[in-house]
């Protein structure tokens, strides 16, 4: 990877993500009720941020202004965060970015109400932007809803179609949320397709380091890494390391490639070797926490 993009996107991150950060509780200062305003703030802290920073970024890269585009990588935050909460309440998770979760620390009761309060308050934030944006956040929480639906009441849905659902919207939100900052509409379309191949690799990552995680405490492995391994077509009962990252492997690759053809036609050779080397940069983020590495991945 070219140490000079992976230089830049990491630095811009780090340097950026503080405001975003203070940004995002300002808002929850302005916007929530007093009485809700604990609970929200212990939804929307922590984590890395990478949605909201990829469209900041994004949004600087074109052109644009980071302040101009400040509230919709809140409101892009916000979304994904009341996403995590619902999400651990499906799946009884306790642990959240290290802490417990919301709805462990807050209850369930006040975990459902405040998401369901934070919901309008984030598309609202997006209503400068104008009549377009407002339309991806609902259709972005629209398509994560029906990425619950889908876990929960075990739809015939691939876990592919899941990740597009769940993962990839979010990923496309943040990319086509930059261009409408940056006023380069003309980048939507690319960026959509891409960003639902970015969302693949991300949570593909994430889902192989979580499984190792699991395989290595010898712990069942939850429904989600089941979903995986079907779609690896790697029979049920086995789960051997070895063999689940052999058949990830191609698939990672796979959709890579599907970025490196879209980023080719982008007219614009710095935004377009970003889009060449941002999918390594995110898979690394991912896989070092599971002591793996892109280099690994593309070496097979």
């Amino acid at each position: 990877m070219s140490y000079s993009i992976a230089a830049d996107i990491g630095d811009f991150f780090e340097s950026n993500k503080s405001m975003l950060d203070k940004y995002l509780n300002s808002m929850l200062e302005r916007d929530v009720d007093a009485e809700a305003l604990e609970v929200s703030r212990y939804i929307a802290e922590g984590g890395k941020r990478i949605r909201g920073l990829l469209m900041l970024y994004f949004t600087n890269l074109l052109n644009g202004s980071i302040e101009f585009g400040l509230p919709a990588a809140a409101s892009l935050e916000l979304v994904h965060s009341c996403s995590l909460a619902i999400d651990d309440i499906i799946d009884a998770d306790v642990v959240r970015r290290g802490k417990p979760s919301a709805w462990v620390n807050e209850g369930l009761s006040r975990t459902v109400l405040v998401s369901n309060l934070l919901i309008p308050i984030a598309i609202k934030t997006v209503e400068y932007l104008g009549d377009e944006a407002v339309k991806l956040v609902v259709d972005t929480w629209l398509d994560v809803t029906r990425g619950e639906i889908a876990d929960v009441f075990s739809t015939n849905r691939t876990y592919l179609e899941v990740v597009a659902l769940k993962t990839s919207s979010l990923f496309q939100l943040s990319l086509m949320l930059s261009a409408i900052a940056a006023k380069r509409k003309d980048l939507m379309a690319a960026f959509k397709e891409y960003g639902l191949y970015l969302g693949y690799i991300y949570q593909i990552s994430d889902d192989v380091v979580d499984v190792k995680d699991y395989l290595d405490k010898g712990k069942p492995l939850p429904p989600f890494a089941e979903k995986l391994l079907a779609w690896l077509q790697i029979p049920k009962g086995v789960s051997e390391w070895e063999l689940i990252l052999e058949r990830a492997k191609p698939k990672l690759l796979e959709f890579f490639e599907k970025t490196l053809e879209i980023a080719k036609f982008v007219g614009n050779e710095k935004l377009s070797t970003v889009l060449e080397k941002l999918p390594v940069f995110i898979a690394d983020k991912i896989l070092g926490e599971g002591g793996l590495s892109w280099r690994a991945i593309a070496t097979q």
